[in-house]
């Protein structure tokens, strides 16, 4: 009961955290008290850390992430222990939400949308709650099927 609570919750959190990327970006549009607040962090950010270095690691680490999970996904369809319906669907969405990311980290820049780099740091929180997520998932199948 505690882990469906858990697991429900977080995917209520991972839902705002969402809605919040687009309400920042609606507003980055909207007023223009936000919109002059990131132009600026968005200059102070790009002084700071070279961001398409950032961009690009972090690209290649959700990549490897897809690939893994590809695998795990692929394990998990020929394995007749471990077909678990909520398990695939994790699978599913791990693989969705990383080719989402990838593909808005490539196909958006800082001119295009202001929140751009706002954005990206709440998708990519959301992607790593998902993979923590069906990580536990994982471990409680596998200590489940043990006994």
């Amino acid at each position: 009961m505690i882990k469906k609570i858990s697991f429900i919750s977080a995917t209520i959190i991972q839902v705002l955290f969402v809605i919040s990327a687009f309400a920042l970006q609606f507003l980055s549009k909207k007023k223009m008290g936000v919109m002059r607040h990131f132009v600026y962090y968005n200059k102070k950010i790009e002084t700071i850390y070279n961001m398409p270095f950032l961009i690009n690691a972090v690209s290649f680490i959700v990549l490897i992430i897809i690939i893994l999970t590809a695998i795990v996904f692929f394990y998990f369809l020929k394995s007749k222990i471990y077909n678990n319906k909520y398990m695939m669907f994790l699978n599913i969405s791990l693989f969705v939400l990383g080719i989402l990311f990838i593909i808005f980290l490539r196909m958006f820049s800082r001119e295009s949308l202001l929140a751009y780099y706002y954005m990206a740091l709440i998708f990519f929180i959301v992607y790593i709650a998902e993979l923590i997520k069906t990580s536990f998932y994982y471990l409680f199948i596998k200590k489940s099927k043990k006994y």
